[in-house]
């Protein structure tokens, strides 16, 4: 296992969750963790995840605490739960939502 996944949980858990393309961008930006995002290319196959160089485009932007993006990415109804109840924001073409089928992270 590498550096970057050992030492960034939202990272690994995401390469084990975003394994099917979805035709587009996401980023996931943890409150508080500074500059540092997650990107998410939807576009290729098998998606690239991979941390967000400064300023990357996104068509899609998931906004939250690390511990609950960590929960909305690795739980079947976990996103829902979490976008309902206003702890995680969503910005840009919702539209994308409709188009991910998230592997579940073990």
């Amino acid at each position: 296992m590498s550096d970057a996944k050992t030492s960034n949980p939202l990272l690994a858990a995401a390469q084990k969750t975003f394994t099917e393309p979805f035709g587009a961008v996401i980023i996931l930006l943890a409150e508080g963790g500074g500059d540092q995002a997650i990107r998410i290319d939807g576009r290729q196959t098998p998606p690239v995840v991979d941390i967000a160089k400064a300023g990357a485009e996104a068509d899609c932007t998931w906004c939250a605490a690390p511990d609950i993006l960590l929960r909305a990415i690795s739980g079947e109804r976990a996103f829902e739960s979490a976008y309902v109840s206003g702890r995680l924001s969503v910005s840009g073409d919702i539209s994308v939502m409709a188009r991910l089928n998230l592997t579940q992270a073990k």
